[in-house]
């Protein structure tokens, strides 16, 4: 059973954005029996990763709540969201699940929005990984790959993926079920397009995330050379980033 707990991490202290608070108040609106844990640095001692020093030392802090997201997660249990993540239905009938995961739209992992039991098996494997790198690389660059190619590769390499078309299905443990992205995304980090179902739970803005940069990109790109093109390019870009 997964705890009616929601995690959410702001590392730079900064004020927080007023489309971000937007995002958050939806959670209030939709999940008013749910406890919310900030992770900051009075929470999250940083000394004690040495990814997630080195990142927030280098002021990625996006890089650095890759690692704090999946640690709130495996150690207590819960939801984790990203604060540009839109609540609009209660996950109230997902929480009976061992874990919650989805698709992003352009079939890579949704990072920004996942839930587990406490001390899951899968999370432990991910969590392996920031614990054996170091953010900062021996010719001085950043080890920047983001978290939802990181999930891919872990996955694919220790499951069997299938898709979740429903909410009541048996789990199998050799299996990662994931639903499709209208259930958690709705959203095209590429070109921006919002697609609610009557299966959404959860819109992913990507406003608060590397997601950000690659949209203006995308609309850059496509008035160059066409949406439709500038679309075609981008899916084979990912798949090619997903799979290296």
């Amino acid at each position: 059973m997964i705890p009616k707990v929601i995690h959410y991490c702001w590392l730079s202290g900064d004020p927080i954005p007023e489309k971000l608070q937007r995002c958050m108040d939806s959670w209030k609106k939709f999940l008013p029996d749910y406890e919310f844990v900030l992770w900051d640095l009075e929470r999250f001692d940083i000394k004690t990763s040495q990814w997630v020093k080195e990142a927030f030392e280098a002021r990625k802090y996006a890089f650095a709540a890759d690692y704090i997201r999946l640690y709130a997660v495996y150690n207590y249990g819960g939801i984790y969201m990203d604060m540009d993540v839109e609540v609009v239905r209660p996950f109230d009938d997902l929480l009976a699940s061992p874990y919650i995961l989805g698709l992003e739209s352009e079939k890579g992992v949704e990072a920004g929005v996942f839930g587990a039991e406490r001390y899951s098996l899968f999370l432990k494997k991910i969590l392996s990984y920031y614990e054996r790198r170091s953010f900062l690389k021996e010719d001085g660059t950043f080890d920047m790959r983001p978290l939802p190619s990181v999930l891919f590769e872990i996955l694919t390499d220790n499951y069997v993926l299938r898709e979740r078309n429903s909410v009541g299905i048996p789990f199998d443990s050799s299996m990662m079920y994931l639903f499709p992205s209208d259930y958690l995304t709705a959203k095209s980090y590429l070109n921006g397009k919002i697609e609610v179902t009557k299966h959404t739970y959860t819109i992913h803005h990507f406003a608060a995330s590397w997601h950000g940069m690659k949209h203006k990109l995308f609309r850059c790109v496509s008035g160059i050379i066409g949406r439709n093109m500038a679309h075609k390019v981008a899916v084979i870009f990912k798949k090619l980033r997903l799979v290296r």
